[in-house]
């Protein structure tokens, strides 16, 4: 299975997001699974890609020519897609995947789940997407969804179209029941 993984890419945070950004790339790895992601070196980007490739699984990404030069592009995976833009990016990501999963990060992470939970509301794909919710970062927006069904602008069922949990293994686990037909959404 081709795990898209969605993160930040700071050099600011807590050794507590690195931590679980490692353990989803060892999981994915131990798991025989594909890690595609943004391709870049640093943050969280790197935590999982380096995690994934030191556990022996195969990483691919897909990055702009732009964060090529500046040199921010992880130089070890086993295959990295240059393409033009960020929505070129989006894209390779996205339609190359089997199944998602949103590590904390910032506006880019924000635009990328919600364009896939977007898209799923659509009816475009049935994949999974599964949040880590390090440190209850996902509170927020699942409270925000969650207003958002309790106001009328979304249904219910938008609610069963992702996962919650706080635990890195378990977010690559529930990729794989998703994808054999059986979830469930607990932490």
């Amino acid at each position: 299975m081709r795990i898209a993984v969605y993160c930040g890419s700071s050099r600011r945070l807590s050794e507590t997001y690195h931590a679980a950004a490692r353990r989803v790339g060892a999981a994915i790895a131990h798991g025989r699974h594909t890690l595609v992601y943004g391709g870049g070196k640093t943050g969280l980007m790197g935590s999982v890609a380096d995690a994934a490739l030191e556990a022996g699984g195969v990483v691919e990404g897909v990055i702009t020519g732009d964060f090529i030069g500046m040199d921010v592009h992880h130089r070890g995976l086993h295959r990295l897609d240059e393409v033009g833009d960020m929505r070129s990016r989006k894209r390779g990501l996205e339609e190359g995947s089997d199944a998602f999963i949103a590590l904390p990060g910032g506006l880019g992470t924000l635009e990328e789940l919600t364009e896939v939970l977007s898209f799923r509301k659509l009816g475009f794909h049935e994949r999974p997407l599964v949040l880590l919710d390090t440190n209850g970062f996902f509170a927020p927006l699942v409270a925000q969804i969650e207003l958002g069904i309790r106001e009328g602008f979304d249904k219910p069922a938008i609610r069963e179209a992702f996962a919650v949990t706080d635990h890195p293994e378990r977010a690559v686990a529930l990729c794989a029941e998703a994808m054999s037909g059986g979830t469930e959404r607990t932490r």
